[in-house]
């Protein structure tokens, strides 16, 4: 459920050459890759549509192919859009206002933006298809702000839940944690939260989060804010912050599997490799 393809997706029908590119830092690989196609190239996905691909011969809004099952099989969307409009990210400007989907794959990895925000007809209606399947991930994470009982209440009915959640600003404190206690309350065991880090705050505020959830048990997901018109992944510094002390932090709280043991103040970034296992010295 969990092998994403987040490279550059292609595949050639005939002459052409399709490609879909998730991310924007990944434009200048498709860039190469379409240059080197004796033919036709046809180029999608949420970085063209951000930025644009003037090297393709096309930049549909619709593909006709099932793009989303190239990157992974087992993943769907029921919804598309979202009703909030965070600053750092890119659905508002890539999918706009929130819709239901009337006809959707059925599939155990669920990519809604925000699945609670659909009425509650659409969301009975999308638990009744989840049920034959084993375990069911909310990939992108549920908004905490608007669970309630009755939203528990539905996702009990599947056999298996991976419930996740975004912590994304120190006001959601409380909705985040009063969620998870609820969900935990409620039965569910398998958690999972997204922190956004180096996003209009410091890293004492970072830090407060991310053990804000480890706190009650969860390993926190660590994500650093990527602004939407980036080229070079991980190059963006926030006021306030250095390149060291976010490449340190992202480090230490997603291998806390390994380094739960070290506190923080100890942790030295630059001895850990990219498994997140200590270096001989």
């Amino acid at each position: 459920m969990y092998q994403w393809k987040k490279d550059v997706v292609q595949w050639k029908v005939g002459k052409t050459l399709y490609l879909s590119v998730p991310f924007t830092w990944q434009l200048d690989t498709a860039r190469i890759i379409a240059k080197a196609h004796k033919g036709p190239v046809i180029a999608g996905g949420p970085a063209v549509k951000l930025l644009g691909a003037p090297w393709a011969s096309d930049t549909p809004d619709v593909c006709e192919y099932d793009v989303l099952s190239m990157h992974n099989p087992l993943a769907t969307f029921t919804t598309r859009g979202c009703i909030r409009k965070c600053g750092f990210c890119a659905v508002p400007k890539i999918e706009g206002a929130f819709v239901e989907l009337d006809d959707w794959k059925p599939a155990p990895v669920v990519c809604d933006n925000n699945f609670f925000a659909a009425s509650k007809p659409h969301i009975e209606r999308v638990i009744d298809k989840l049920k034959m399947f084993p375990l069911v991930d909310f990939n992108q994470g549920l908004d905490a702000r608007i669970i309630s009982p009755w939203h528990l209440d539905q996702l009990s009915r599947l056999k298996g839940v991976k419930v996740r959640f975004a912590f994304d600003h120190v006001s959601d404190e409380s909705a985040v944690v009063d969620a998870i206690n609820s969900a935990k309350e409620a039965g569910f065991k398998d958690f999972g939260v997204y922190v956004l880090i180096g996003f209009r705050d410091t890293p004492e505020d970072a830090r407060h989060r991310l053990d804000t959830i480890r706190a009650l048990g969860i390993l926190p997901n660590p994500m650093r804010y990527q602004p939407l018109d980036t080229l070079e992944r991980n190059s963006y510094v926030d006021d306030g912050w250095t390149q060291d002390e976010l490449k340190r932090m992202t480090r230490y709280y997603s291998r806390l599997v390994w380094l739960g043991h070290v506190p923080y103040e100890d942790y030295d970034g630059s001895k850990i490799d990219d498994t997140g296992q200590m270096t001989l010295i």
